[in-house]
């Protein structure tokens, strides 16, 4: 086969199969799929020339049986292999051939994960809206009851404000003396003491650290999202990934690829293998070894890679009908999987873009102080009790100046 020459057609995707071209030389290719391939080849001592179809897309099929891509190009033999990580569908399989697979991936999203802010009133969301009902429930139950042992001494207001104070660690203010219900007077004590000090440890820790905020994580609670208009999802422009969701049983995975389809939300193979998640509320549709390989090192702390898989994709090298060579090109193919080559590879391309990145990247800080912002809710609490007490010493002033 040394005097062979296959058209090889590709996609020029950085990571992936990146082509550099210099005057007067052969091109030279690295990537994952890259390297592979060079490796096939020459073990195989088949020279090869490379072309680029200028759609930029994998395929898909068009009216009357043409298509577009990678595909496009070994249908109407323009080619003879297509390595650009084709998935093996019924559609593309009377059209083209596959050969020997090399890699069997699920297709899932990946999204950034909520970064850790603090909110507007997030103090009040410590406890759950159950515990908050059941703190009111007891403070009005008890202040009533008191008032009731008191026989009237006291305003039903006074003895809410005394207990609410106690509540806060102030002294109860109640004069006289309570012998005989030093039981409901004590688990009153215990209560408050208990309440307070649980709400001040976890209000001290959250604003240390604040809680890391939901991450949507399923297709189900992507597709709420989308319907809500939070977020939006994204895939590569050509991909099988659309006409799979559009006609799935699942309800959620139809309507996020209609929404897809008609706000058009698709960009190009090598914008896939940049640095596609740009926004927290911007989810990306892939092959899980894309994300792998280029947030590896960051799936713990920024990337959330979801678990809910919407299809299994079988990935190939596609040759146009009737090609000479895809038995010898297949042998080799088996061979260099049995040795685990193509998962080394992988591993080696997600290390060198974990190194690259890290050296652009200045860490961020992790400690750093409380601001005005994040005690927001506490000052305007603090507004609103003087705002009010403010009006009714108006109001008191008023009451008096027409009394008299």
């Amino acid at each position: 086969m040394a005097n062979t020459k296959w058209i090889v057609a590709a996609l020029n995707r950085s990571l992936i199969f990146d082509i550099h071209t210099s005057k007067g030389e052969k091109p030279n290719i690295s990537g994952v799929e890259g390297r592979f391939f060079e490796i096939i080849m020459t073990k195989l001592e088949v020279d090869y020339e490379i072309v680029i179809p200028t759609d930029g897309e994998f395929g898909r099929e068009l009216t009357f049986g043409n298509w577009t891509g990678v595909i496009g190009m070994l249908h109407r033999g323009e080619a003879d292999v297509g390595v650009a990580n084709l998935g093996i569908y019924e559609d593309r399989y009377k059209t083209v051939d596959f050969g020997y697979p090399y890699l069997i991936e699920g297709g899932t999203f990946g999204i950034l994960k909520q970064s850790k802010q603090l909110k507007m009133f997030s103090s009040l969301r410590l406890f759950d809206v159950g515990i908050w009902m059941s703190i009111l429930c007891s403070f009005f139950i008890s202040s009533l009851m008191l008032y009731f042992i008191l026989k009237y001494r006291k305003s039903y207001f006074n003895v809410i404000f005394s207990l609410f104070g106690n509540m806060l660690r102030q002294p109860l203010s109640f004069p006289e003396r309570l012998n005989k219900w030093k039981l409901m007077i004590g688990s009153w004590l215990i209560f408050t003491v208990t309440i307070s000090s649980i709400y001040s440890g976890t209000l001290l820790s959250f604003l240390a650290l604040p809680s890391q905020p939901k991450t949507v994580e399923t297709f189900e609670e992507l597709a709420e999202s989308v319907a809500k208009g939070t977020h939006r999802v994204y895939t590569m422009k050509g991909t099988n990934a659309i006409p799979f969701m559009v006609t799935s049983p699942d309800e959620h995975l139809r309507f996020i690829g209609k929404m897809m389809q008609q706000k058009n939300w698709f960009f190009g193979a090598e914008e896939m293998t940049q640095d596609p998640l740009k926004k927290e509320n911007y989810a990306v549709i892939g092959a899980k070894y894309i994300f792998d390989l280029l947030y590896g090192s960051e799936m713990d702390s920024k990337v959330l890679i979801s678990k809910d898989f919407a299809v299994t994709i079988t990935t190939a090298f596609a040759f146009r009908k009737g090609f000479c060579c895809n038995s010898k090109l297949n042998e080799m193919v088996g061979r260099l999987m049995g040795s685990g080559i193509y998962d080394k590879i992988l591993q080696e391309e997600s290390f060198k873009r974990w190194l690259s990145k890290s050296k652009n990247e200045l860490k961020e800080e992790e400690t750093k102080s409380l601001s005005v912002k994040d005690l927001s809710d506490a000052f305007i609490l603090l507004l609103i009790g003087l705002s009010i007490s403010f009006l009714v010493f108006l109001g008191e002033i008023v009451h008096s100046h027409f009394r008299n």
